[in-house]
């Protein structure tokens, strides 16, 4: 049977794994460690000194506190203490702790190659940190500010000549009409992503694009943010000509499109998607919730399925900017070309 590792060669092992280092009690008296490839799980690393069960107790308590681990279940927080073996080990299973976590005791005095551990594990950590950097500098914001400011001049002008509440306003000024599509106002199929049913709805439509905007377009690039928004609330827009009779406006098609490439990204990056990405998709499903509680029957599900599938295949097709594989790019352009074909050819022949 293999003997259990040292404090700092585990450590490394776990970075080496994918783990990223949430931080250290000096001098290497504790380190906290989340691990990438669970999603949201937290390992504790502690080395003491005592004796006795309910003095290490003490330590992993006092660990716990500096790390301000109260919100960390029991599944998701597991605790390693090195150390001498304890004069009373068989106690420490039985030992409670202000935070549950699961408790791995690696009681064996440290070998001499120890040391030299610590350095290897600090810059393996740092290195992928750096990495991790990378993955949002692809861009800067600057479309997706440049969209808001469109997307407001269109709703100033529009409500200054009338009321988008008002249906022969929204008409007026691009909204999705069936019949008028058929008779050839293709430029339907984009405009509505730039007009909206009243201020409530743009204003809740911009806080979801300015919560999720900038961080795609730093993921993908501005020149693939800009193609994955616009293609996808195209999409939307065609999905609601083929399934929906009501008239329609407004960017959540585009808007379900960004959660579509962020999803796509996931696939890259499960870990990464799950810690970094949660907050913003949260807000996104959240508004429009609450925005299917005040629109009722009128929210076009049909341009958010849309958009969303939209999406994923956009962020297939201009892919990731760290991405090479241009058969599978070749693949989602054909999936996007037919998928577009069939409904225009569905809402045009219903």
């Amino acid at each position: 049977m293999t003997e259990p590792a040292c404090f700092w060669e585990d450590v490394y092992r776990a970075v080496e794994a994918g783990g990223r280092i949430e931080g250290v009690l000096e001098p290497s008296r504790a380190l906290l460690l989340f691990d990438t490839k669970a999603g949201d799980v937290y390992h504790l690393y502690i080395r003491t000194d005592k004796a006795w069960a309910n003095h290490v107790a003490l330590d992993v308590e006092a660990v716990m506190n500096s790390f301000r681990l109260a919100r960390i279940g029991r599944e998701k927080l597991h605790v390693h203490i090195y150390g001498d073996p304890l004069v009373d080990e068989e106690r420490l299973s039985s030992l409670t702790f202000p935070i549950a976590a699961k408790v791995k005791l690696e009681m064996r005095p440290c070998a001499e190659t120890e040391t030299s551990y610590r350095p290897r594990a600090v810059a393996l950590d740092q290195q992928r940190k750096n990495e991790l950097k990378q993955r949002f500098a692809f861009g800067k914001p600057q479309f997706v500010y440049a969209i808001m400011f469109v997307t407001f001049l269109v709703m100033w002008f529009a409500e200054s000549i009338g009321s988008t509440l008002d249906p022969n306003t929204l008409i007026r000024f691009g909204a999705k009409v069936n019949p008028l599509i058929d008779e050839g106002e293709w430029w339907r199929l984009i405009t509505p992503m730039f007009l909206h049913i009243g201020w409530f709805h743009f204003a809740i439509n911009m806080f979801a694009l300015w919560s999720l905007g900038p961080l795609v377009e730093r993921m993908y690039g501005s020149t693939r943010f800009a193609t994955i928004y616009l293609l996808a609330g195209v999409i939307a827009t065609v999905a609601s000509y083929a399934f929906s009779e009501a008239i329609s406006a407004g960017a959540s098609g585009a808007l379900f499109g960004l959660v579509g490439a962020l999803l796509y990204f996931g696939l890259r990056d499960r870990s990464l998607f799950m810690k970094t990405l949660g907050p913003p998709l949260f807000i996104m499903l959240g508004l429009n919730v609450g925005l299917a509680f005040v629109l009722g029957a009128s929210l076009d599900h049909s341009a958010h399925a849309g958009g969303l599938v939209g999406g994923f295949l956009m962020a297939g097709v201009v892919g990731l900017p760290d991405e090479h594989v241009k058969k599978r790019r070749l693949l989602f352009a054909g999936l996007v070309f037919v998928a577009s074909g069939a409904l225009f050819w569905l809402g045009y022949n219903r």
